[in-house]
């Protein structure tokens, strides 16, 4: 059975908390996510935390796969306004990575510093990663995919830091060849 299939209670009051968790992670930073915290945030009482989320792994684990069914729907519906070919999905990844459509970025940010330390946490980002590859890569050569899939996440990375070396100009170039290699048309200087 799945997570979203053990969904207890009202799934709008749930969702409220699940609102209230990402603000507190993204306001205060993941050390302050707490189920108090959540509660205070959400205007409920910690018992009704308690009755969808019976620990903070458990509340964490649900932040988790609402950022992996969001990211999911975000990169099928990039795949699904490009041009169809072969390396479709590799290019809709690029465009979804880059664009934070849905802005789950901050919130992504924030939730790795909570699970970091995490092992049975950092078990369902990596399963995700891992089962996403291989979508990415369907009909592109490994080695271009890995390439592009390596440098958007880093870019991803950097800016997610706040890291990022690149002016809005160099970044757009960055895209823009990420893109063009995907496509397998690039070549880098």
């Amino acid at each position: 059975m799945t997570q979203l299939a053990k969904v207890r209670g009202r799934p709008s009051s749930r969702d409220g908390m699940l609102d209230a968790a990402e603000a507190v992670v993204v306001e205060a930073g993941a050390t302050r996510l707490t189920l108090d915290a959540v509660a205070k945030k959400a205007s409920v009482s910690k018992g009704g935390v308690l009755y969808h989320f019976p620990s903070k792994d458990a509340l964490l684990e649900s932040l988790i796969e609402r950022l992996v069914t969001r990211n999911q729907y975000a990169l099928q519906t990039a795949v699904d306004a490009l041009p169809k070919g072969k390396s479709r999905t590799l290019k809709g990844y690029v465009v979804n990575s880059l664009g934070d459509p849905l802005h789950t970025d901050r919130v992504s940010g924030a939730l790795l510093a909570a699970i970091a330390g995490e092992p049975k946490l950092l078990d369902r980002v990596r399963g995700f990663f891992s089962a996403r590859f291989p979508l990415l890569a369907r009909g592109v050569p490994f080695e271009r995919a890995a390439i592009v899939h390596i440098a958007t996440e880093g870019l991803w990375f950097m800016e997610l830091m706040q890291v990022s070396p690149f002016s809005k100009a160099q970044r757009a170039r960055v895209a823009k060849a990420l893109l063009q290699l995907a496509e397998g048309g690039a070549t880098l200087p």
